[in-house]
């Protein structure tokens, strides 16, 4: 919260107050790091796969050419990455774009009021498109069927998940506020996990009812897409708009862009350690400093202590794993174009989807769908809609 503070000085300070923390410690820090990777590094060679990334991935039967086509499809749309933060930086009247600036709100939300039933009944509006089947059941669920544990309370603990078992309804923690939009999302964003859990539960034995995270923050993401359609066919002020529209570009960075060089990140550590060179602190910070240069362009004032982030991300300390919010989210915006943009063949595909649980392997179960995530297609789709997202944006503010 305090690097969104509108006070530039502010939000400085806390960066750099924050990252000192880090740098005090970096030598230990880099150790842990280094323990995780060669422990991943040293499993892997004794079950004979080729490398810790293949180890990895084989349960979910997914080829590492998924990984590295993830990597350059982003690769190939990094300058319209670039552009967002020329348009950053010119609605902000900075001279310089820092990593502190990245969190900033271009455009302030202003004071909303959301009570919990005009958001469920906003969300249930917005999936419509998922027909009556699917909207009548989570309507239900989320006023009188005791699917949420809805606001804060005292020993509660923060955030947000949906949690499901075979026998019974799902169930979704949340700490709800109506004074912020993003409790309306996070909603959404759980309803699509507890959908998913119960079709699943219905339509499959118990042996095949449990999804993979590859696919589940399919179903999450689906429904925030949806939701933010609806909210922008609705806007009523260029303002309003604008502030959706930068919502929408965010989260894609944020999931998309940003897993995505995480991930090529634990995919460069582990080559190191495989390949029998030490990984000192000084190796580490150089390595992400060169992720960060390429990601984030040659017109971003790049702070030196952001180079160890790469040693405070927790998902690196279980590696291969930060990719499938990358590839997730890249599919959720295709299959939402999909089932938008088409009838009740590309609908019913969806929900048959939802249904399938765990019966079939991850990529199995999406090219069933409509999308194949071993082809560029859905990657390139979802920065296409970020493209078009930042043209817009840069026309409104």
């Amino acid at each position: 919260s305090i690097l969104e503070s509108p006070k530039r000085s502010v939000r400085k300070e806390a960066f750099h107050t924050f990252y000192k923390s880090y740098d005090d410690h970096a030598n230990t820090i880099a150790a842990t790091l280094t323990g995780s990777v060669l422990q991943d590094v040293y499993y892997a060679r004794a079950r004979s796969y080729p490398s810790a990334r293949d180890g990895s991935i084989f349960h979910d039967n997914i080829p590492v050419a998924v990984y590295d086509s993830l990597i350059k499809a982003v690769h190939d749309n990094l300058k319209t990455v670039y552009r967002y933060f020329d348009v950053r930086k010119k609605a902000l009247k900075l001279k310089d774009l820092h990593a502190y600036d990245t969190y900033a709100p271009i455009v302030e939300q202003g004071r909303v009021n959301i009570p919990w039933d005009k958001a469920v009944k906003t969300l249930c509006e917005a999936l419509e498109p998922l027909g009556s089947g699917y909207v009548n059941v989570l309507r239900a669920g989320l006023n009188g069927g005791r699917w949420a544990d809805r606001y804060e309370n005292k020993g509660k603990r923060s955030g947000a998940f949906s949690a499901g078992g075979y026998v019974g309804p799902p169930y979704i923690l949340m700490n709800y506020r109506a004074d912020t939009i993003d409790s309306m999302f996070t909603l959404a964003h759980e309803a699509g996990h507890s959908m998913h859990t119960h079709f699943s539960a219905k339509h499959q034995p118990f042996q095949y009812y449990g999804y993979t995270i590859f696919v589940a923050e399919v179903a999450s993401t689906f429904n925030e897409q949806l939701l933010n359609k609806h909210l922008l066919d609705r806007a009523k002020d260029k303002k309003y708009r604008a502030f959706l529209i930068n919502k929408e570009i965010d989260e894609i960075r944020g999931t998309l862009v940003r897993q995505t060089m995480f991930a090529e990140f634990e995919k460069v550590l582990h080559a190191i350690a495989e390949a029998g060179e030490p990984l000192t602190l000084e190796r580490i910070r150089a390595e992400y400093r060169k992720l960060l240069d390429l990601y984030f362009g040659p017109r971003f004032a790049m702070d030196e202590v952001l180079s160890l982030e790469g040693l405070r991300i927790p998902h690196f300390y279980h590696a291969f794993y930060v990719y499938k919010y990358a590839t997730g989210i890249s599919a959720a915006i295709a299959l939402s174009q999909r089932v938008l943009n088409g009838g009740a063949k590309e609908r019913d595909q969806y929900l048959n989807f939802l249904k399938s649980g765990g019966a079939k392997f991850p990529l199995d179960l999406l090219r069933d769908a409509g999308v194949d995530m071993e082809r560029p297609g859905p990657v390139a789709t979802a920065m296409k809609r970020f493209s078009a997202l930042v043209d817009e944006l840069e026309e409104l503010v």
